[in-house]
Order: structure tokens, then C-alpha cells, then sequence
């Protein structure tokens, strides 16, 4: 009776582990495809030189709008430490909170952020980071746009980009929250290979 009890045990034990990668590397592969598609929709922004002055990058496939007229947002994704390094390092976050203003009639978008500041990846990776209302956040054109590469200037702490700009227009950041999910994923897996490969053609 006692081994039978075990065995379930450890049977349970394994599906949960299983199921959790299985969750994780389904983000993965979300993030890979929510990467290009930010790309594609901001084909003026300078996701190359972003890509290798940054610390680390955050991808959220889906950022949810919470509440109907004041609320915040939602949304699980991964941050890659040196993104374009040889010794990258991909952790599980979400994001939360943030301030007023979220446009009505949108409902959900990508969000990928540049992070220039290594003491915001370390706020992260020690327990979680309450983005302050005076940060230095740029998010694409919305809080001025720039004309070539040549005009960008990398003197933000983070910078934001989205397929669907007009989802964030109005918004803050401020008082939003990252911090960190701890889920588990293969690093052989289908969707760290593909998130590997998105990036790849940026770091070159």
C-alpha cells in the first residue's frame, strides 16, 4: 500500500514538472514570434543597435489591459541577459500594474523592452522592480520619434515597443511591476531554438 502510494508520488510529481515545462516552452515560442512581429511593426526603430547596447531584453506576448477605463496591465514573458552574448541567460517574468490611461478599444498587444541599465536587471533578478513614475522610459514614437539612427540617442534607462502602439498610447509605466515567475523550460526545446534564432539575425 505504502510503494502504490509513492508511486503516485512520484507520478504526480513528474506530470507536474512535465506540465510546467510544457507551459514554459510554449512562452518561449510565443516570445520568439511576438519578437519579429514587434520588429515588423516598428521597421524604423533600431532594434539592432537597441538589441546589442542592451543589458537584457523583456518580450511579453501578450500585455492585457485590466479593468475597463482605469486600469492597469497583465502580462507573463521572459527577460534574456545579454541578449546578444554567447552566455545568455532567459528567466520567466510578468509584468503588472502601471498607471492610468491604457486606450479603450484595445484589448491586448506585444511589448518588448530594452533594458540599458544594469541596476534595473538586478532589482529584477533579486526580488521584483516597481518602475517609478519618473523613469527614464522612452516608449517607440510615442514620446518623441526620431528621423534615421544617427538621430537615436541610447540615454534611456528602457525602451518600449509594441505591434499595437495605440494599446500603451496615453499610458504610463509608472508604478508598473516586474519580477520574476521561476518557471522551468528545456534549453534544448523547440521554443528556446526559435527564440534563439529571432534573435540571432539582431546580434550579427
Amino acid at each position: 500500500m505504502l510503494n502504490k502510494f509513492l508511486f503516485c508520488k512520484i507520478i504526480s510529481f513528474f506530470m507536474i514538472i512535465s506540465t510546467s515545462c510544457f507551459a514554459s516552452e510554449e512562452i518561449l515560442l510565443d516570445c520568439a514570434n511576438s519578437f519579429i512581429m514587434t520588429y515588423r511593426a516598428n521597421k524604423s526603430a533600431p532594434f539592432k543597435n537597441l538589441l546589442q547596447n542592451s543589458k537584457a531584453i523583456l518580450i511579453f506576448p501578450s500585455v492585457k489591459k485590466i479593468g475597463f477605463l482605469f486600469g492597469g496591465m497583465s502580462g507573463k514573458g521572459i527577460m534574456v541577459l545579454d541578449p546578444v552574448g554567447k552566455n545568455k541567460e532567459i528567466l520567466t517574468t510578468s509584468i503588472d500594474g502601471g498607471s492610468l490611461g491604457l486606450q479603450v478599444g484595445y484589448s491586448d498587444s506585444t511589448l518588448v523592452l530594452f533594458v540599458l541599465n544594469s541596476s534595473i536587471i538586478s532589482d529584477i533578478k533579486d526580488s521584483k522592480i516597481v518602475i517609478s513614475a519618473d523613469a527614464n522610459f522612452a516608449f517607440g514614437d510615442i514620446n518623441g520619434g526620431y528621423k534615421d539612427i544617427k538621430d537615436f540617442q541610447f540615454s534611456k534607462d528602457i525602451y518600449a515597443y509594441a505591434t499595437d502602439s495605440g494599446f500603451f498610447a496615453g499610458a504610463s509605466f509608472g508604478g508598473a511591476v516586474i519580477s520574476l515567475t521561476n518557471e522551468h523550460f528545456r534549453k534544448n526545446g523547440y521554443g528556446y531554438l526559435q527564440l534563439q534564432n529571432a534573435l540571432k539575425g539582431f546580434g550579427e
